[in-house]
């Protein structure tokens, strides 16, 4: 079946995202989310693209970037193969990254880069990762100091800081923009880990499943990445290894 074809945005303003094969981890810690945003800054100088919003969850991203839509599709194959080989070493991951390629939207209007703006930095409260002070958002970056993004643009469209807080402090209702249909899931702990393993497989099954037969082992460690534990939490859990975990439930 061809590929549908990007709209082009007339101001040339995209909203991107992209999550994990399968809604899998794509950012196992900070570490990751850093590597990611040295790479998009590095590749944003060299298309002459400029970033105007974006936000790192554990199993997907957004982004707001003004580029043409040529070197838009140029820099997000780069980011994307670059990381996802920067991830596979690290981690030892085997297979896809990403669950295809990037989705965009074009963003043509101040009314919709506002509201596109406000849903990116929303994003860590649906997901119950903390507030709009999220560290891996550039909200704060709005509020205290650019770091990756380029403010004025988006300042100047909302009037200002004080504009900028306020209407991301207004009431206003359940916004869908490009999304995931569905929100993320929420970062799990390593101890509501454990009690999934425990509640999913039986009480210290997880810790023994290395031991157990091949179908057995490999059944166990699909159960706990589809219950949503990344591959770094089983692998605490198990004591099996990366590469074993990340290959389990495919075939």
């Amino acid at each position: 079946m061809p590929r549908i074809a990007r709209k082009q945005s007339a101001s040339s303003i995209y909203h991107v995202m992209n999550r994990g094969e399968g809604r899998q981890i794509i950012f196992e810690d900070d570490s990751d989310r850093a590597f990611f945003m040295r790479r998009l800054d590095d590749l944003l100088a060299e298309m002459h693209g400029t970033l105007l919003a974006w936000c790192l969850l554990d199993n997907h991203f957004h982004l707001l970037v003004s580029a043409s839509l040529d070197n838009l599709k140029k820099l997000m194959h780069r980011l994307q193969t670059g990381y996802a080989g920067y991830f596979n070493r690290v981690h030892r991951h085997d297979g896809a990254l990403f669950g295809g390629r990037f989705e965009s939207e074009p963003v043509d209007t101040e009314k919709y880069l506002m509201t596109v703006v406000r849903y990116i930095h929303e994003n860590p409260v649906k997901a119950r990762l903390g507030g709009l002070g999220y560290r891996w958002s550039s909200y704060r970056e709005y509020c205290s100091g650019a770091e990756h993004v380029n403010p004025e643009f988006v300042l100047g469209v909302f009037g200002g800081v004080g504009q900028f807080r306020s209407f991301h402090a207004a009431d206003h209702g359940d916004e869908r923009c490009l999304d995931m249909a569905g929100l993320p899931r929420r970062g799990i702990g390593d101890e509501e880990a454990r009690a999934i393993a425990d509640n999913l497989l039986g009480e210290g099954v997880a810790t023994s499943l290395g031991g157990r037969a091949r179908a057995e082992r490999d059944q166990g460690l699909a159960t706990l990445k589809e219950a949503g534990l990344s591959v770094r939490q089983i692998q605490r859990l198990t004591g099996i290894s990366l590469g074993t975990i990340s290959r389990a439930g495919r075939g």
